[in-house]
């Protein structure tokens, strides 16, 4: 379910991942639906929300035992759909309300969950810097919300959103089998038939770089402290920005990990992601508080060597090894499967893994420095420590 962010609904949809994956009105106690899994040969249903670009996407996953694989050739399939549909379309509610106690027991899940977050100073970091990157945006917005808003969800509050989900929300539904089931489709398709789908819309809601980096810090107790850094591109193909993400921290003799880990050690870790549907990448640390600036300055001459091509021969068939490595590795499982796809329908590129590893092997050196010229820094976050905590974090 891809859902617009607001800052009241994101602690919403939070609880309903928890909420609708404990009980519903055929099992409404969290340990009849797991007695009921159990009988399901251990199958598994559960939920979570996660950011795509400007909007929340509220994923609920199950898996179960193939019918072949079935002792008495038990229909598994069609009772776990039953089950899944009976959770989402007929959930542990009466009178327009979820029921307590599984309610209060997911809130409050929900709520150590927010404050976990704050005491995880690593999650903490990355947090405040989304927030100083994208000020404005609903990419701003914790995938769990504050905890004022999320003390404030009522019973009834939370029906109503996930009714106005089911109404109005874009809805994609992936299923891998082990050989063609028509059942499945025609199972949910009866389940969901009543509901309008939402016309897709694309993920992708770059964010704007700002004329002039932001630079913000905080204190807080803690042995090591954090630096969060984000640069921003208007725009890279699929191939130049995995290749820039591998050659700067993403294989084992990446450029950040190498020389600020390895060779100056400067950080206890410094880690690389990439949000490509905001044009962001984000580049994470832990280090000492009088090393911060050193850092931020090591950081940028990493990024000014790519731009100057200053990378070897080896590490581009390094990156492409490792695409190449992933991507055979996601027909291992399902769930591995399922996500290749869902990756490339959310970026409208649908080229075969063989194809996508030509084009990454079709870079030249020009074209990669070219590319990592586009990157510009965006926003700086520093979290100080004072050195009061007693282990570090």
């Amino acid at each position: 379910f891809y859902l617009r962010r607001t800052p009241e609904t994101a602690p919403v949809y939070a609880l309903l991942s928890d909420l609708l994956t404990a009980s519903s009105a055929d099992y409404p106690s969290g340990a009849a639906l797991s007695m009921r899994l159990d009988s399901l040969y251990a199958a598994d249903f559960s939920g979570r929300v996660s950011s795509c670009g400007d909007r929340a996407a509220l994923i609920f996953t199950a898996s179960w035992l193939d019918d072949r694989l079935a002792l008495e050739q038990e229909p598994v399939t069609a009772e776990m759909l039953a089950l899944v549909t009976g959770c989402l379309l007929h959930p542990n509610a009466e009178n327009g309300a979820f029921c307590d106690p599984e309610f209060r027991i997911c809130k409050q899940n929900l709520l150590d969950d927010i404050d976990c977050e704050k005491n995880d100073k690593r999650e903490y970091a990355l947090q405040k810097a989304v927030e100083l990157a994208y000020q404005g945006e609903p990419a701003a917005i914790s995938v769990r919300g504050s905890r004022s808003d999320a003390e404030a969800i009522t019973p009834a509050q939370a029906y109503q959103v996930w009714q106005e989900i089911l109404r109005t929300a874009e809805i994609r539904i992936y299923c891998v089998t082990p050989q063609p089931d028509p059942t499945v489709a025609a199972h949910l398709q009866q389940a969901f038939g009543a509901f309008t789908p939402a016309a897709p819309q694309s993920f992708f809601a770059p964010s704007p770089c700002k004329a002039k980096p932001a630079v913000s810090a905080e204190t807080m107790s803690a042995e090591q402290s954090k630096i969060v850094i984000m640069y921003k591109y208007d725009d890279l193909t699929h191939e130049e920005e995995y290749m820039l993400c591998s050659l700067l921290g993403g294989i084992s003799d990446s450029m950040l990990f190498t020389n600020l880990r390895e060779k100056q050690q400067l950080c206890y870790y410094i880690l690389l992601q990439c949000a490509p549907y905001k044009h962001t990448i984000f580049i994470d640390c832990g280090t000492e508080t009088d090393r911060l600036e050193t850092v931020r300055q090591s950081i940028q001459e990493q990024i000014t060597a790519l731009q100057n091509g200053a990378f070897t021969d080896q590490m581009t068939e390094s990156a492409v090894l490792r695409y190449e490595r992933i991507a055979a590795s996601a027909a291992d499982s399902a769930a591995g499967t399922a996500g290749a796809q869902i990756a490339r329908d959310h970026r409208q590129d649908h080229r075969t893994p063989a194809a996508f590893a030509a084009a990454l092997r079709g870079l030249s050196r020009t074209q990669i420095a070219a590319a990592a010229q586009k990157l510009r820094l965006d926003s700086v976050f520093m979290l100080r420590a004072d050195g009061e905590e007693s282990a570090e974090t």
